[in-house]
Parts: structure tokens; sequence; C-alpha cells
């Protein structure tokens, strides 16, 4: 019988765990999947991949029991003990309890509640469909009319043979207008366009035909341009709130010679909030060309990432 994800947890913790030198020997096939480890990834890239993908789980845990997975993994920094019972002592002091005991309990319900996130990154067709992203390069051009959204997007295939890929795109406008100027989109590279629906006027979906189908753990860069509403109708953000994993994402907004009065970081955030976010703490200046450029990581599910601003 295949061991279960949370098998597989389970067999890194030993010895140096992620700080082994056998760690991506260890290392089993569904954690490969979820994280995105191809068959050509050296050790180094293995454990990083992995290592990545587990800190990021972890912050959704509560303190102790994120303390206890950390050290066990040997991924908090200052828990790099050569043994893993010296760990979980060290975890079990910081979590106010007398014995190693305490840590590895909380540590085996850690596991319990990443394991199940990590095996929905591979099961889930709601939110994964077979892939998920690695990394997302973004640039809004708010200094042409109607603005424009070029994406450059390097997926991770969760599933053997995964020729097609579902595309998404919403931008909002007034009712009126949005029969007028419906959602495009136009491929730079990497694919070709098959077909396109619309639930909504607002929301547009593409499905992008890959050059060749890809293998579990492979990976693919497409580039893809949208045209969004015109200016006069356009809401003053644009955010990506990612339905699956998304390590890294990379924003630039150009908005030339009319650079809003003032521009806002949005930094997960649940997305019905964006219309009334605007603390001073996440002001952001335009370079001299009336630029803007972000970059976010490890980028939670269903949370939103990218720029508001002040009406123009």
């Amino acid at each position: 019988m295949a061991a279960s994800t949370y098998d597989e947890l389970l067999e890194i913790p030993r010895g140096r765990g992620m700080l082994a030198n056998d760690v991506a020997e260890r290392i089993g096939p569904g954690l490969r999947v979820a994280c995105g480890v191809t068959p050509e990834d050296s050790p180094a890239i293995v454990r990083r991949k992995v290592g990545d993908r587990l800190t990021e789980l972890c912050a959704r845990l509560p303190a102790d029991l994120r303390t206890s997975v950390l050290a066990a993994l040997a991924l908090h920094p200052d828990a790099d003990h050569q043994f893993m019972q010296d760990r979980m002592g060290w975890a079990a002091r910081q979590i106010n309890r007398d014995h190693p005991r305490a840590a590895i309990r909380r540590m085996k319900v850690g596991f319990g509640i990443i394991a199940e996130q990590l095996d929905d990154l591979v099961d889930d067709p709601r939110i994964n469909q077979g892939w998920h992203t690695g990394s997302l390069r973004a640039l809004l051009r708010m200094d042409v009319d109607p603005p424009q959204v070029l994406e450059e997007r390097t997926i991770v295939s969760t599933a053997d043979g995964l020729e097609e890929v579902e595309l998404r795109f919403s931008a909002h406008g007034r009712d009126d207008d949005r029969t007028a100027n419906p959602i495009t989109a136009s491929v730079l590279y990497g694919g070709e366009i098959t077909g396109t629906d619309s639930v909504v006027p607002s929301h547009r979906t593409f499905a992008l035909r890959l050059p060749a189908p890809l293998r579990a753990g492979g990976q693919h860069e497409y580039g893809v341009r949208f045209n969004a509403r015109p200016r006069a109708i356009m809401p003053p953000f644009y955010v990506l709130t990612p339905l699956q994993p998304c390590a890294k994402f990379n924003l630039r907004v150009r908005f030339g010679t009319d650079v809003p009065k003032q521009i806002w970081r949005v930094d997960g955030i649940p997305s019905r909030t964006i219309d009334d976010f605007a603390p001073d703490d996440a002001l952001v200046p335009a370079d001299r060309f009336g630029e803007v450029a972000l970059e976010f990581s490890r980028l939670q599910q269903g949370l939103s990432y990218g720029l508001r601003w002040a009406a123009l």
C-alpha cells in the first residue's frame, strides 16, 4: 500500500530533518508533486522547493503547532540540532512544556493539518485542476486605453498528461459597458487559446492548449495578453487572488504621466475589502516614469495581492 502524505512527512524529521544530506531521497511522491519537484531537480532544489512549501503551510498553523513542526523539520533558525530529540526538547521549552513528547504530539497534529492541505494541492479539481503556479510576472499598462495586462506564468503539472489549462480574468465595470467591451486574450508564446466562456460579463475563462503534454512535476511557461475595461470604467485596483498555490508574484504597473495621488500595496487581504483598503503604512511611490514594481511570495489561496490606487 502506498504511503500517505502524512506518512511521507513523518520520514523527514529523523536525523537532521530538512538539513540532512539524504533528505531528497526521503521525499515521497506525494510531497514531490505537491511541492512542484521535477525529476530533473538537483537535491539542493528539492530541499528548497519542499522547504519553502512546508514553511508556507506552517505559517498558517497555531503558534504551538507551528513551532513544533518547524523544529521537527529543522526549518526553524533556532532549532538546527543534529538529532530530532534535541530539536523537540527545544520546541517543548518554547511552548512551556517539560518533555519533548509534548512537542512531538503537537508535531503530529500539525503534520495532519499540513498533509490535508498538501493533498488538496494534488487531488482537489476545483482548486488545482492538475496544475499550480510556480511564478507569475504581470505588467499592467495603464498608459494605454483600454489598459492591457501582460502575464508570463510558469506552471507546474501535478498530474501526468496535462494538455490544457484554464485561464481566468476578471474586469469589473458598469453593467451597460460590459457587453460592449468584452474581455479578450491573445497568446504571446507557449500555447494557443482553443476556447472561451463567460458565466458573467465581468469574468471570462480561456482554454489554453499546451505545446505538448506535461508529466507530473513538469513545468511550462507561457505568456498571454489580456485587454481590460476602458480606463473610464475600470475599478482602481489590480490584484491576483490565487485559487491555486502560487509561490511568487511580480507585478509592475505603468501609469505613465497620469500617476494617481495615492497608491497602496495590497498584501494578502480578502477581496471584498479592497474597495475600502487605504492604510497609511501601505502607501507606495511611483518612480520618475510613473511605474510601480512589487514582489510577493508564498501567496495564500483565496487572498488578494497587488495594487490599489486613488481614482484617476
